[in-house]
């Protein structure tokens, strides 16, 4: 009889978790406590436990494994189901369902024919590499992460995806790119989500950033570095600043309102100046609005986790002036500090916050009340 046994589905997990089913490498037999493996199966008792000794008997009979009773003399007394790795189609058969060496194999032919799909030259012997280094690993019963740990559509649109990002060129924000890629919009956000590990910059990572790292040998770490980005490389600034192009200045201090630049002019620009003092980074773009009223002659620059066109104008600027950073006083608030002094290599220090003020956001201290700096009491 096959189909469902609550009884083999429990020797079958119980398989399923020794060695010999998670990797197909042991080829020691396996020894079940029938007790155990009754409870296991919520037939230890009346009906069901003459249902399920039954059905144990049957699979003996069908040379699925070999039923050891306690005692010698005594074969009605059930003691341990010895199971050979070697049987596991014929128990994975009774059950109507693969195997685990079949589930792996399966797993890891997904990896293979991935391999063969095209790949810009330069990361072909890394792509072959890497599906080969995953083939092995799911023909093992090793992690595969983020993959699913068996053969699954998911895993196939995944793989398909990667060979199309390797391939990408020219600068998209992340829609555009997963509606060229993905056939929708939202994909690429999802598989980029950004994960906190430890490092102070707005790239975001998840799957497709470990992918990627891990293809390439660390050359590419995220969609930014293939040109993809979750938004425009610019940096948001209020105050005197001037950058010189071809020989002419262009002076964006006699503006009153906030500005952009982005990154690729504030890189071309031949020299970038400014008459302030100091400069002070906002993380709040509510706040740095306000002071920008002020027009205090602070060179103002907004930014919360550092993004690579804030990144870019702070190095540009004079390594003299003060550097200041106005955030919340929270957790988040003191990581972006740390944050703008390991990337900008700017001694940043803080303005008005204070560890464990309650309410702790920067917009909870009001408007500004100074025209000048400090700007608030």
């Amino acid at each position: 009889m096959h189909g469902a046994s609550p009884v083999l589905e429990a020797l079958a997990r119980r398989y399923e978790r020794c060695l010999a089913g998670r990797t197909g490498e042991a080829t020691r037999d396996v020894l079940l406590d029938v007790e155990e493996l009754l409870r296991d199966a919520g037939a230890d008792e009346g009906d069901p436990r003459a249902v399920a000794e039954q059905q144990l008997r049957e699979g003996e009979q069908a040379g699925i494994f070999r039923l050891e009773p306690l005692h010698k003399r005594d074969r009605a007394s059930l003691h341990q189901v010895r199971f050979s790795p070697a049987s596991e189609f014929r128990l994975y058969d009774r059950l109507g369902r693969p195997s685990p060496r079949a589930v792996r194999g399966a797993l890891s032919e997904q990896f293979a024919i991935a391999s063969a799909m095209p790949v810009p030259e330069r990361w072909r012997g890394c792509w072959i590499a890497w599906c080969e280094t995953m083939r092995a690993a799911a023909m093992a019963g090793r992690s595969v992460e983020p993959f699913d740990r068996r053969p699954s559509p998911e895993n196939e649109k995944l793989l398909a995806l990667l060979p199309r990002l390797l391939a990408w060129e020219g600068e998209s924000l992340l829609r555009f790119a997963s509606c060229v890629l993905c056939g929708d919009s939202k994909t690429l956000e999802s598989l980029s989500a950004p994960d906190r590990d430890g490092e102070f910059r707005d790239k975001p990572r998840g799957k497709l950033g470990r992918l990627l790292e891990d293809i390439t040998g660390g050359r590419l770490r995220a969609l930014d570095d293939l040109g993809i980005l979750p938004n425009p490389r610019f940096a948001l600034v209020h105050g005197p600043i001037k950058l010189l192009f071809e020989g002419e200045w262009l002076d964006f201090g006699r503006l009153k309102g906030a500005f952009r630049l982005a990154e690729a002019d504030i890189v071309r620009a031949e020299s970038v100046a400014t008459t302030a003092c100091r400069c002070l980074t906002v993380e709040n773009e509510t706040s740095f609005h306000e002071l920008a009223k002020l027009q205090s002659g602070t060179l103002l620059v907004q930014t919360s986790f550092l993004g690579s066109g804030t990144a870019s104008l702070l190095r540009r600027l004079p390594a003299g002036m003060e550097y200041w950073h106005f955030g919340d006083s929270d957790e988040a608030g003191f990581e972006i500090l740390e944050g703008l002094r390991a990337t900008s290599g700017r001694d940043f220090q803080a303005l008005h916050m204070r560890r464990g003020r309650i309410p702790f956001e920067q917009e909870s201290m009001g408007r500004p009340t100074l025209s000048q700096w400090p700007f608030y009491p």
